[in-house]
């Protein structure tokens, strides 16, 4: 049996994660313990707050039916119609997991769950038909079934909604009504949508330009988490852009969406490093970050770990690049 755990946030599945992983994630509040969690072996998705106390062992009911046991009692429950029964059927058979892989019965269900007004399955049967997968590709349905689970309160569904709008994916741009979108998930502590919600802020989309409500938002999303909101706070913080100059919380922030693997982030955490702003001066420290970022392509990266390369002894050279190695092998292990 798989002891690794999927977490739901928003109707967007994450992981699956070693239990350690998982733990990190809650301490963190990147999962919270009102999000909906799921491995091999639980009957239904509960929340996280419900699984930690079984892996306590502070509950002894079973919890845990056989595999075979488990896609039994869900498959009867969807054909007597029960539509989170359908739903969850639906995932199983989606993913392969506790279930055949098969997108089309996966959509079936999805279909049967939605019609009885199921928002989560409204949501997953939208992503289905705009991508064209075990059904043919349909952007007019998907919009629909997409608004209909925005319209019952998915906050999933109104963040994807708004993001659609924004960038005229499969529905014409409206950047009024991408806002009034993600004002609704960001009220449900989507941090994507608050993160989205500062860059319309910042670039005046939909709303007029307003550097203080971005800085608002993004920090509302980095603090739950959100790499991009990270890095774009540290910027705000870097330049005092709506907000007081204060280069050593932006090299926090920076710090923080660098180590979730944030290109930019790491970038412009090595620059605050070789120039010794917000934090102490340190050019190994610094090359290690430019050297993480220009092997994602970064091309300020690239050009500030040749600059800086050129600067430093063969020992610093190669301590630079130990660092880098290690700090992959931490997040790939």
């Amino acid at each position: 049996m798989s002891k690794r755990i999927h977490v739901l946030i928003n109707g967007e599945q994450f992981g699956p994660y070693p239990e350690a992983e998982f733990r990190r994630h809650v301490a963190d509040r990147k999962v919270l313990k009102s999000d909906l969690v799921w491995r091999e072996g639980l009957s239904e998705w509960i929340a996280a707050s419900d699984l930690l106390a079984i892996l306590e062992g502070a509950q002894t009911r079973n919890f845990f039916p056989t595999p075979q046991a488990l896609f039994e009692q869900t498959k009867a429950a969807a054909v007597e119609g029960v539509a989170e029964k359908q739903f969850l059927l639906g995932l199983m058979h989606d993913k392969g997991e506790g279930a055949p892989l098969n997108h089309v019965e996966a959509v079936r269900l999805f279909r049967q769950a939605a019609a009885q007004g199921h928002a989560p399955a409204q949501f997953q049967l939208s992503l289905m038909l705009a991508a064209g997968h075990g059904v043919l590709k349909n952007d007019d349905e998907s919009l629909l079934c997409l608004r209909q689970a925005a319209e019952a309160g998915h906050p999933e569904g109104q963040y994807t909604l708004g993001f659609r709008l924004a960038n005229a994916q499969g529905a014409p741009r409206d950047d009024e009504e991408a806002v009034s979108w993600f004002l609704k998930a960001a009220a449900q502590e989507h941090a994507v949508a608050q993160c989205s919600l500062g860059f319309m802020f910042e670039h005046g989309r939909g709303r007029a330009k307003d550097d203080a409500e971005a800085h608002r938002w993004y920090r509302k999303a980095a603090e739950r988490g959100d790499a991009v909101a990270q890095n774009n706070l540290g910027l705000m913080l870097a330049q005092g852009q709506g907000v007081a100059k204060n280069e050593a919380e932006a090299a926090r922030w920076f710090r923080k969406a660098a180590e979730q693997g944030v290109a930019g982030a790491q970038t412009n955490y090595g620059l605050l490093l070789a120039k010794g702003q917000g934090v102490p001066q340190d050019y190994i420290e610094a090359f290690q970050w430019f050297s993480l970022a220009a092997s994602r392509g970064h091309a300020n990266g690239i050009k500030n770990r040749d600059l800086l390369a050129a600067e430093l002894s063969k020992e610093q050279l190669a301590e630079g690049q130990q660092r880098a190695a290690r700090f992959v092998a931490r997040r790939e292990a």
